[in-house]
């Protein structure tokens, strides 16, 4: 195992997608994420992946955010949405910078989130709960959207 090393996340943006609005996010050793032919492409692929259902209860209220980590192994895609109130859909994909337009999903076996996509998933747990869930009948969707987290860690 190689010892932890800080990593850069940074929020790129909020995108809205008809219903949807979705937190952007980067992960990478380097200051600069330096990936946006997998980052573009990846943002091409919203629209079909917020499509997808799960077992559960595919309602949701719109809110999503989406982590791009530059690893070792290549770029992740995390796809994260509230449902249910208290539930979070997600899927995991994983790209090759050379190869960007090449995505695979690889969630649904067990692969989870690494130490630094959870800081992330933590900013944005703490963030649903403050702004939506502690609201009652009144959730603050603008200050949840706008609730974001930029770190080295």
């Amino acid at each position: 195992m190689e010892d932890y090393v800080a990593r850069h996340i940074q929020f790129r943006e909020t995108i809205i997608l008809d219903e949807w609005k979705v937190k952007v996010y980067t992960i990478s050793k380097d200051e600069e994420f330096g990936h946006e032919a997998v980052y573009k492409h990846v943002l091409d692929q919203l629209p079909a992946w917020l499509e997808r259902k799960n077992s559960f209860n595919s309602n949701h209220y719109g809110q999503a955010f989406l982590i791009l980590h530059a690893a070792s192994e290549g770029v992740f895609s995390l796809i994260n949405w509230w449902l249910g109130g208290y539930m979070l859909n997600m899927h995991v994909f994983l790209s090759n910078p050379d190869a960007p337009t090449s995505i695979k999903q690889i969630s649904g076996d067990g692969l989870g989130p690494c130490t630094w996509e959870l800081e992330v998933i933590n900013h944005e747990r703490l963030a649903w709960i403050k702004h939506v869930l502690k609201k009652g009948n009144n959730p603050d969707f603008a200050a949840y959207l706008s609730d974001t987290t930029t770190v080295c860690m």
